[in-house]
């Protein structure tokens, strides 16, 4: 199986990370913000079959108890950003780590794609996706309104910084 990055492909214990929540910079607004990578298919008739992505649900032992449950969702989607697939599932099922954050992989039905293809990660607040400080490769993006918006931020000296979203795919 073929393990596609779009990140700086270092070690992930190598990279700066930062964790991220859209509805930490949006409000409520940001449940419908979604965390995306932009991914092209090593060969025609390639088929997804896995995706990775490293994120936290905040449980940290503190209190001895895991946070409520909440739903974040993950979309596969073409080029032109039409929905191939939808997969949603509650954060501690895959995020909850007394250690910080987690890789989780989920398994989802061989998903058929050519060329260029997004997957997005909506984390409607439940949890926080890991997010490489600068390092970025231009691949990663807000999907806010159907519309792509570059995941960059501005410095203390207003330098635009790229920053790369921890998710990575599988399939052969």
């Amino acid at each position: 199986m073929a393990v596609l990055k779009q990140d700086s492909g270092k070690n992930i214990s190598d990279m700066k990370l930062l964790l991220y929540s859209a509805v930490s910079d949006f409000g409520e607004s940001g449940i419908d913000v979604g965390e995306a990578v932009k991914f092209t298919a090593p060969k025609s008739g390639w088929k997804l079959k896995k995706i990775s992505i490293l994120g936290w649900s905040g449980y940290n032992e503190t209190t001895k108890r895991i946070p409520q449950n909440m739903n974040f969702l993950v979309e596969v989607r073409d080029k032109s950003l039409n929905l191939l697939y939808k997969f949603a599932d509650t954060q501690n099922a895959y995020f909850a780590s007394t250690q910080g954050p987690v890789g989780a992989t989920m398994d989802i039905p061989p998903q058929q794609v050519t060329g260029d293809f997004y997957v997005v990660f909506y984390d409607r607040g439940a949890m926080s996706i890991a997010m490489e400080q600068g390092n970025g490769t231009g691949n990663s993006y807000l999907l806010m309104d159907d519309q792509l918006v570059p995941a960059e931020r501005k410095s203390e000296t207003n330098e635009t910084i790229k920053d790369n979203w921890l998710i990575r795919v599988a399939g052969e």
